[in-house]
């Protein structure tokens, strides 16, 4: 009885320790690509600030955690989000801060929030 015990043990606190942790799956949404302006959503919510002048300072603001957007030309402003592995959007976008971009992803919208889940960056 002992060594069933033994044996059963592990595999039951593995079971719950899984059960614990929610399993992630891909966002739901619809399909698109976008081109525009990387941003940091800080600076240009509260004055506007954008393009290659503000570069620097939108760097600075998303190494310090402010989120990144992507500024179409018709004014919408998406929400950088990682598609892989919850991987935050400045993972992908910081290198690309006030240069035009387009990606593809999946748009989510909840709230008047345009999240883009991004799969890849050209």
């Amino acid at each position: 009885m002992k060594q069933r015990t033994i044996k059963v043990l592990p595999m039951m606190l593995g079971a719950i320790f899984l059960a614990a942790f929610p399993v992630f799956g891909n966002p739901q949404g619809s399909k698109m690509s976008v081109k525009g302006e990387v941003v940091d959503l800080w600076c240009y919510s509260q004055e506007g600030a954008h393009g290659p002048a503000h570069r620097q300072c939108g760097m600075t603001c998303a190494r310090l955690g402010n989120p990144i957007g992507i500024v179409d030309a018709e004014g919408n402003i998406y929400v950088a989000m990682g598609a892989k592995d919850h991987q935050p959007g400045r993972a992908l976008l910081l290198d690309k801060m006030s240069q035009t971009v387009t990606v593809t992803g999946t748009l989510v919208e909840k709230g008047g929030l345009k999240l883009l889940y991004i799969s890849t960056v050209k």
